[in-house]
Formats: structure tokens, sequence, C-alpha cells
């Protein structure tokens, strides 16, 4: 974008929509906004050209950091995410930043940001990483010593780094486990007929009559659990001071009620309060930062 937006290209675009498409938050559809363009045109110009300048600022301030740091931002891995806008402003969007428009969900070093219940979809890089490392082992002659040492080592550690920031949905979980049967009995994909132990009993520790496997739900629960002692015994990180500020609010963590419109890992988070509970104890100093 090499030039400011005018005011008449700002009201040929409102005029330009549906007159009841794209209600804002107080509710007002584009048809009000026709209507009353005399009265609220000056403030709704006024309001579109600040966001360019705005664009404007951002891009600036980039370059400037670009330029003292020597940093670029990749725009192969560089999105813009937008909402409500006309394909027009997109793309002068585009062109300022010379980025793509993004679709959710995001992902962050690999894992799905959304606030949302995991779908198959969102955990489809999890599944198709350890069916590739499964895939690259099928035409090996491996021992079945062989296939249950790579599953403990190498298949086990592939979901832990999701496992330590997400609650992963119970499906995902069996469709990984399933995956690891069939390799272990059967050295292929997809085919676990002929077990002769139960999943539960393979993943019991070996002192207990196991075979030493993770059971891939417990492990997660104790990896999110260790969040909740971070949350309460742990330091004051920014993660845990966003969550007592937004979500707490002072209140005592044990016996904050689960709202209703929080996002779906902090409520499973929530429901592993009775687990964590049973597995602390408390030595009662003079009772200022204990509940009971």
């Amino acid at each position: 974008m090499d030039r400011d937006v005018t005011n008449d290209e700002i009201r040929e675009v409102c005029f330009s929509l549906h007159p009841n498409k794209a209600p804002g938050p107080d509710g007002f559809n584009v048809r009000f906004f026709k209507k009353t363009w005399d009265i609220v045109g000056e403030d709704v110009i006024n309001a579109i050209q600040e966001f360019f300048r705005s664009a404007l600022v951002l891009k600036a301030s980039l370059d400037e950091f670009s330029l003292l740091s020597g940093l670029l931002a990749n725009q192969a891995k560089s999105n813009i995410f937008t909402s409500g806008l006309s394909s027009k402003t997109n793309q002068q969007l585009i062109n300022l930043f010379g980025y793509t428009v993004g679709s959710l969900s995001i992902h962050y070093l690999g894992i799905p940001i959304i606030s949302t219940k995991l779908c198959l979809r969102d955990c489809s890089p999890l599944v198709d990483k350890v069916l590739g490392r499964l895939t690259s082992w099928m035409n090996r002659d491996f021992s079945y010593d062989g296939r249950l040492q790579l599953i403990i080592s190498v298949l086990s550690s592939l979901q832990v780094f999701w496992a330590s920031y997400l609650c992963l949905p119970i499906k995902i979980l069996k469709i990984i486990e399933q995956k690891f049967r069939s390799f272990l009995w059967k050295g292929v994909e997809g085919d676990s007929k002929g077990a002769k132990n139960s999943w539960s009993d393979i993943c019991l520790p070996k002192k207990e009559g196991g075979l030493g496997i993770k059971d891939l739900s417990s492990w997660n629960k104790a990896l999110m659990i260790r969040h909740l002692w971070i949350l309460i015994y742990g330091t004051n990180n920014l993660w845990s001071s966003w969550i007592k500020a937004y979500h707490l609010k002072g209140s005592n963590f044990w016996e904050a009620k689960t709202p209703s419109t929080c996002s779906w890992n902090w409520r499973k988070l929530l429901y592993l309060r009775p687990i964590a509970r049973s597995l602390i104890q408390h030595y009662i100093g003079n009772g200022s930062s204990t509940s009971l």
C-alpha cells in the first residue's frame, strides 16, 4: 500500500457489503451504517483510516527492528490473520507486509494453539510422525525384543512434547496405542490381532509383570498435573500469572468452579484436581498458605 485510503474508497466498500452482513460487537449490521451514513459516516471513515495508519506504524516498526537487529521475518513461516475484512483490504495488507493470509488453527513449535477440544485433524501431525517412524521400520527384520525396545525408547517419546502441553483426547491416544500394538505383535501397521496379553497388562511396570511401556493416557495426566504443581507451588511464571489473574481472580484453586466459557484445556486441567490432591501432602506451619 503506497498511499492513504480515501474517504470515497471507504464509503464504496461499506456500501458494497450485503445489508445483513458483518454485524459488529454492538450488533449493528451494514444496513444500519448505510441508513445512518450522514450521521456516523465520518466516525466510520476515521476509524478505518486509523486502522490503516496503525498498520503502517506496525510495518515501520518491523522494518526498523530488522534494520537495527539484522533479523528478518521469514515470509514462508509468517501469516496475517484477519476477520471481517473484505478481500480488497486483505490484499492491501498482503501487499503491505508481504505475508499471506493464514487460517486457523495456528501451530507453534508444531503444537496447535486453539481453545476448543482437539480433533483428529489438529493432532494429525503427531499421528503422522508416529506412522512415519513405523513405516520406516516395516521392511526391517526386527525381533520381538527389538520392537519392544523401539516402542519404549523411540515411539513413546514422540508424543511427550505434545502431552506436556495439551490434554490429548482419548481417541487420539487410542489410535497411537493401536499402532504400537500392531508393531509390537506383528511388526506391521494396522494389524494387532492375536495379541497374547491385554494392553493394560503390557503397560504395567516390569516389576508388576508388564513390559514397561508407558500408558499414554496416564503419562499425559502426569505431565499435565505438573502444570498444576507449577501453578500452586512453582515459580510465578507468565502462564501461572495469567491463570491467576484471568481464571482464578483471587479464588482458591481447589474450590474454583469450572467456567462455562473457559478453554477445553483449562477445563480438563480442573478435572485433574482430585487426582492431584490425592498426591499432595501438607505440613502445617502457621497456616497462612494452606487450604484444606
